[in-house]
């Protein structure tokens, strides 16, 4: 009968820390009995048999994976089930003593084992789209937040698409009497559990989008499998996303920038320069609660709709088309040669027209004659363009106030005709030079940009 797991076995760490950790599995010993330790009681492979289940339904979700990355693979208790699965699979760890045993392991003996390869999650040794999905179980849990974000975003480089990962969650019996036995002063050991919000936190700051969440066991296991795919946060994913679209002849060349809502790249297509705005999941998830809509959708029918008005055509980018999918949201849009009003002006540019302002005087008067209103006047939303000087409109997700009144009083008075439709137009028009809200919201942005770091 196998013996009981016990806090004396060499392969149970004595100390916390993940840098700790990451050397005390380098180690002939701890590989020699760590199968031992955590896999052979009944209890423990009861345990196992739970987690390969919910690893079974996340790959049950995904398509077209034919290979996978298994790290850190330790002595290989997951790398025989794809394997056996049906997946070419590589072995992949920082130790290559784990590595060791699990090819001598009968259990992991499989031709659809394609080797074993050393790696530090922060830094793969694997080449960007290199592998259809990367699987990591019983390990970012070790890890403190910022270099679980580091980590993450190496899984969806190299990854084309799958990422499946498990966590430790709070929802469980098990933190509330840590919780307990915390505020009573009887422990001071850590205890690090996540919530929703701010796992799926970790996986959108990486460029990840969370799909589905799979609980070990519903109520008693303090555990999930996450299953996320790539959010086409780098051109490489963007180019493998845009391939069976009918835009997959667009060449995305480099990333220009990235807003609170996007991510936006410059790109080839069919004999110009275009932009291209992948919309990110959080910005989907907000605008769907308050349009029906689709985000790329509305923004493309409203830059539509202000680039055929009279006269308009010269002060707004030209759009070109989108493209809604499940997980993915994007627009296409001639790409500006310019600066944002903001930057050109606190830098003195040389190129502002001496009538920028007169200008977008003349853009408010003819978007207005059109009905069009809420231009969402900003000088971090208006482009001041390198060969005229003058502005240009590229950024139109904003929901006009006369369409949804965020306040109800605004949205009566707009009815009882008290108010102007291009009331906020022109009082917008008359501080576009008032650059105290701005900085005060860039200073936000890095703060808490800087904070994250």
């Amino acid at each position: 009968m196998a013996k009981q797991p016990s806090r004396d076995d060499p392969s149970k760490p004595k100390q916390h820390g993940y840098e700790y950790k990451k050397q005390f599995y380098q180690s002939s010993e701890v590989a020699a009995d760590y199968d031992e330790h955590r896999f052979r009681t009944p209890k423990r492979q009861r345990r196992n048999a739970r987690k390969w289940a919910a690893i079974q339904k996340a790959l049950a979700s995904t398509n077209g994976v034919k290979t996978i990355v298994d790290l850190p693979c330790g002595t290989g208790r997951f790398t025989g089930h794809l394997a056996r699965a049906g997946y070419q699979v590589v072995g992949s760890d920082i130790s290559i003593e784990m590595m060791q045993q699990a090819a001598k392991l009968p259990a992991v003996q499989h031709a659809n084992i394609a080797g074993y390869v050393r790696a530090d999650a922060e830094a793969l040794p694997f080449a960007a789209k290199s592998v259809d999905a990367i699987m990591s179980i019983r390990f970012l849990f070790h890890v403190d937040p910022e270099t679980r974000r580091r980590m993450l975003r190496e899984f969806g480089r190299v990854s084309r698409r799958w990422v499946i990962a498990d966590y430790r969650h709070k929802y469980s019996i098990r933190y509330g009497v840590w919780r307990l036995s915390r505020a009573l002063g009887l422990t001071k050991r850590p205890f690090e559990r996540v919530s929703v919000k701010s796992m799926k936190a970790e996986f959108e700051d990486a460029g990840l989008r969370v799909l589905e969440i799979i609980p070990v066991r519903r109520g008693l296991s303090d555990k999930w499998v996450v299953l996320a795919e790539s959010g086409h946060s780098d051109p490489e994913s963007l180019k493998l996303r845009l391939k069976d679209t009918h835009y997959a002849d667009v060449e995305v060349t480099d990333k220009l920038g990235e807003g609170k809502r996007s991510v936006v790249y410059r790109a080839r297509w069919r004999g110009r320069e275009v932009s291209v705005k992948v919309y990110k999941p959080a910005a989907i998830a907000r605008h769907a609660c308050k349009h029906k809509v689709p985000l790329a959708e509305f923004e493309h029918r409203r830059n539509k709709a202000f680039f055929e008005a009279p006269g308009m055509a010269r002060f707004v980018a030209e759009p070109l088309g989108f493209i809604v999918e499940p997980g993915f949201q994007m627009s296409l849009q001639e790409c500006l040669d310019g600066e944002v009003y903001y930057f050109a002006k606190r830098d003195r540019a040389p190129f502002i027209s001496p009538r920028f302002i007169d200008d977008l005087a003349e853009l408010v008067r003819l978007s207005h004659e059109a009905r069009l209103y809420d231009i969402d006047l900003h000088a971090m939303n208006v482009m001041v363009d390198r060969q005229t000087g003058g502005p240009k409109l590229f950024d139109f997700n904003q929901i006009p106030f006369t369409e949804r009144p965020q306040n109800p009083l605004v949205g009566l008075a707009l009815k009882l005709g008290l108010l102007g439709k291009g009331s906020r137009d022109l009082r917008k028009l008359a501080r576009f030079d008032n650059f105290d809200r701005v900085e005060r919201k860039l200073l936000k942005f890095y703060e808490a940009r800087d904070g994250a770091g």
